[in-house]
């Protein structure tokens, strides 16, 4: 509890000496079913060919889902291979020149969804997506840890 003076200076204003509290502090703990997710933001000119996307998934993952916003067309024909720590990518590459809201994209023929050791996510782009002048898209990888 904190000590309050009223007007210790002569200005018309209090003061508080020592420790207050404040009340209770949230906050979240990572443990086994929460929630997590990894965001690719990214845009024309970013992309360099042989140069792919990877961030690491932390041991014990379970993919869940992946949504794809494509919120400027890259040129047409442009895609991107999405795989998880050297598995198989996904049957059809993510669709990058056509604008699209924040949709699912479905998981099928990717392989390596869970994994007890950690790895990695790759996201590659094909030459069409790298050559583009015009683009920008953001995908979101929800996974959870089991």
């Amino acid at each position: 509890m904190s000590t309050y003076e009223s007007d210790p200076a002569g200005l018309g204003t209090g003061k508080r000496y020592g420790k207050l509290n404040v009340g209770g502090v949230a906050g979240t703990y990572r443990g086994e079913g929460s929630q997590r997710e990894i965001v690719f933001e990214f845009a024309a000119g970013e992309m360099v060919n042989g140069a792919p996307f990877t961030v690491p998934l932390p041991a014990n993952y379970l993919v869940e889902a992946l949504y794809l916003e494509v919120e400027e067309a890259f040129a047409a024909t442009s895609g991107a291979n999405f795989s998880i720590d050297g598995g198989d990518p996904l049957t059809t590459e993510l669709p990058l020149a056509t604008a699209i809201a924040l949709t699912s994209v479905a998981l099928t023929g990717l392989t390596k969804l869970s994994g007890v050791a950690a790895g990695n996510i790759v996201l590659t782009a094909d030459a069409a997506s790298i050559a583009s002048t015009t683009g920008k898209a953001r995908l979101v990888i929800q996974y959870k840890s089991v």
